[in-house]
């Protein structure tokens, strides 16, 4: 049997340190999971907590009277219990009571007489890459002009409105917003962009209901139109967005709460 020595154990591991330093001869590693190219650095919630009182916070309380809108959200929970052997075992049901466009939500054609409702837009309507903008700047009402958005967005995109949205703060305030122009509006809905979104309380201004929807400019061309978003502000000044805001698909829907969230990458 060949005795090994010291010396010959030392020019063994140095030989060993050296070939796995040069690069051809390194040890191969495990791939990485093939699902990790698909987890985002952050994900961010546009979504509100869905409360009783949700649609009072959002509309204000004079708004909700002046369009007959008196019924609040309302969860019916029924409790049961059963017996199972070694003991019982309880837990609930729910009928929940939403409205649809209290909080936020998505916008069918139907809901301005512009087409069918929820069910006729395609899954793929509902995500799609996204680019958020600050417009908070710009005066109430229909202010916000078409060169904010001229060779920044593409055919396909989403776009998010950051407006600074304050609900009305005492019971007789009725919203107020800041939104497109009318140009603007059409110029994004001939493009055609995937979808549009604002923080406020809705893409429309109440200021002169006698101008052309700006609902119709997205709703006629079957653009889904999301509106009183939350923490749009935390998108502003990040690249490569992710938007994904899918909705029930009620039959014959007009609109429908939505839990829509942004992966950052």
């Amino acid at each position: 049997m060949k005795r090994v020595t010291r010396s010959s154990c030392r020019l063994t591991c140095i030989s060993l340190l050296l070939l796995t330093a040069m690069p051809g001869c390194s040890t191969p590693q495990p791939p990485a999971s093939g699902n990790s190219r698909f987890a985002p650095s952050e994900v961010i919630d546009l979504g509100a907590l869905v409360t009783e009182d949700l649609p009072q916070r959002v509309w204000g309380k004079a708004l909700l009277k002046q369009e007959n809108f008196t019924r609040l959200n309302s969860f019916d929970v029924i409790k049961w219990t059963r017996t199972m052997e070694g003991g019982t075992l309880s837990g609930s049901n729910s009928y929940y009571t939403l409205f649809s466009h209290g909080g936020p939500h998505v916008d069918a054609p139907n809901h301005f007489g512009l087409g069918d409702g929820m069910d006729s837009y395609p899954i793929e309507a509902f995500s799609g890459p996204a680019k958020a903008f600050d417009v908070s700047g710009y005066g109430l009402g229909r202010t916000v002009p078409l060169d904010v958005f001229q060779r920044q967005v593409e055919a396909g995109d989403i776009v998010l409105l950051r407006t600074g949205y304050q609900p009305p703060q005492t019971d007789d305030a009725l919203p107020q917003v800041i939104t497109l122009t009318r140009d603007t509006a059409e110029f994004l809905a001939t493009l055609p962009v995937r979808a549009m979104g604002t923080d406020a309380f809705s893409i429309e201004s109440l200021d002169d209901p006698r101008q052309p929807s700006i609902h119709h400019s997205f709703l006629s061309r079957g653009i889904p139109l999301y509106q009183q978003l939350f923490n749009v502000d935390k998108l502003l000044g990040k690249q490569n967005l992710f938007f994904v805001g899918v909705p029930l698909n009620i039959k014959d829907g007009d609109g429908m709460i939505v839990r829509p969230v942004v992966f950052v990458y």
